[in-house]
């Protein structure tokens, strides 16, 4: 579990994103290209469809395909999505401090 100071951070982290309002990108793309991006999350032994929806907040999913072995993407959130209801982080409320 984490501790309070722990999840203060973590509130913060997340704070500070919503606050940048990073534009949230949402694109089915061939899952092999999918895949080749280095910091792609996906769920261990999960079936993913081809066409598969990649989700990225921050940057182009098309910049990702371009340019897949690049290491900036480590920055940004980009994962396999079912769906999504964001356009853009600001429209998420910024948490509550634990104070």
């Amino acid at each position: 579990a984490l501790t309070a100071d722990e999840i203060k951070s973590v509130e913060g982290m997340v704070n500070e994103v919503i606050k940048s309002e990073l534009p949230v990108f949402a694109e089915n793309v061939p899952l092999a290209d999918a895949k080749s991006i280095c910091s792609l999350r996906s769920v261990f032994g999960e079936r993913y469809p081809d066409p598969v929806r990649v989700l990225s907040v921050g940057v182009d999913v098309q910049e990702l395909i371009k340019n897949p072995d690049n290491s900036e993407w480590y920055k940004y959130s980009v994962e396999f999505c079912g769906g999504t209801h964001l356009s853009n982080t600001k429209e998420v409320r910024l948490s509550l401090s634990l104070r």
